[in-house]
């Protein structure tokens, strides 16, 4: 009996998530100060691009809601670090719809241990699209100009 407490002690105390590091911490308390609740950590991804990749989906719509341009990071390792969190502007717009909840997951892009992008995704059944900014922008949105002349420049500069 008593090995089984120790052992019920020791699992209470690990957790039953993934652990936060340093990235995941940055990324973490970034989202707090932004007035996002977090629910829960999933873990952390990393990705890496080649040029060629900016033309095709998910890099040229993930990279059309960054507010730093990708050529610094081509050929580098991006970390990805998830959250979901609640109090976020999809959480509000998708939440009350059927097959959805008010959470919404959130990859904060850590490089050299500093963050430089992320973007933000509904939870909900059967959603698939474009990924949102951070703060829940759509491309339209976050963009300066039109889809359609915003493509055409990043086409011409990441084209062959």
């Amino acid at each position: 009996m008593k090995k089984i407490l120790i052992f019920m002690f020791l699992f209470l105390l690990s957790g039953c998530g993934p652990r936060l590091d340093g990235n995941a911490e940055l990324a973490k308390q970034y989202l707090e100060d932004k007035g996002y609740s977090i629910k829960s950590y999933e873990g952390k991804q990393s990705f890496t691009f080649q040029k060629e990749d900016l033309l095709n989906k998910p890099y040229d719509m993930v990279w059309a809601v960054q507010r730093v341009k990708p050529d610094p990071y081509i050929g580098k390792e991006i970390t990805q670090e998830v959250f979901i969190v609640k109090n976020h502007p999809l959480g509000k717009i998708y939440g009350p719809q059927i097959g959805f909840s008010s959470k919404v997951e959130i990859r904060v892009f850590i490089f050299n241990d500093e963050i430089s992008g992320g973007t933000s995704f509904p939870i909900g059944k059967g959603i698939a699209g474009s990924p949102y900014s951070l703060d829940g922008l759509t491309v339209e949105e976050f963009l300066d100009e039109e889809y359609g002349e915003w493509r055409a420049k990043w086409d011409e500069k990441y084209g062959d």
